[in-house]
């Protein structure tokens, strides 16, 4: 499975949520792009709270990761599961 990593430390909602949305739909849009993952880190709290809050929505798998420095958010197609 290939991750993507987008990096979103330095942005704050609402643009961390609207590049979130936009990738998300980028990573997962093509059907020869259904077995990669969308690694999502951020910093902000309550960026992390909606980014989720709107991927899971959309039906797609977030696991949810904490460090000291940022959150890791790997987000898996709709289709996908993070067992694979």
């Amino acid at each position: 499975m290939e991750s993507i990593l987008l990096d979103l430390r330095k942005e704050r909602c609402p643009m961390a949520l609207l590049l979130a949305k936009r990738h998300a739909a980028e990573v997962f849009q093509e059907e020869t792009q259904q077995d990669h993952q969308l690694v999502i880190q951020v910093v902000d709290k309550s960026s992390k709270h909606d980014i989720v809050k709107y991927l899971r929505n959309q039906g797609y798998t977030v696991d949810c990761q904490a460090s000291p420095e940022h959150f890791t958010l790997t987000v898996f197609n709709k289709e996908s599961s993070y067992d694979a």
